[in-house]
C-alpha cells in the first residue's frame, strides 16, 4: 500500500527541484528536468534571477566548466538533449498587468 516505486524518481525531482539549491550533472535528463522545474518555480514566485531567466542557485558539478552555465542566460542552442534552457520558462504566461497592457492597446487600435 505505498507509493508505487515506479514513482520514486518522480517524486525525488519534485523534491530537489523545490530545494534551497541544486547540484546536477550537465549531461543529465534528470537533473534537466529538475532545472525546468526550478526554471518554473522560480517565474511563478519571482526569485532572484527570474526575469531574465537565469537560476543562481543551480549547479552543474560536472564537467567543471559548465558550474555556472545557468547564471547566465543562454538562446536555445545543440545539443539540445541534456539541458534545459531559459526560454522553457521564460515568458510562457503573461503577467496579469502586461495583460492588461496588451488588452488596452488592442482595445485603441484602429481597423
Amino acid at each position: 500500500p505505498g507509493l508505487n516505486t515506479n514513482y520514486y524518481g518522480l517524486v525525488e525531482q519534485l523534491v530537489v527541484a523545490r530545494g534551497r539549491i541544486f547540484v546536477g550533472c550537465m549531461f543529465s535528463t534528470f537533473s534537466s528536468f529538475v532545472m525546468r522545474l526550478r526554471g518554473y518555480h522560480s517565474t511563478y514566485n519571482k526569485l532572484p534571477g527570474y526575469r531574465n531567466g537565469t537560476l543562481p542557485t543551480s549547479y552543474y558539478y560536472a564537467p567543471l566548466r559548465f558550474k555556472e552555465s545557468m547564471h547566465n542566460y543562454t538562446e536555445l542552442s545543440k545539443p539540445m538533449t541534456y539541458r534545459e534552457f531559459p526560454m522553457a520558462w521564460t515568458g510562457i504566461d503573461f503577467d496579469e498587468e502586461e495583460n492588461r497592457k496588451e488588452s488596452s492597446i488592442a482595445d485603441n487600435r484602429t481597423i
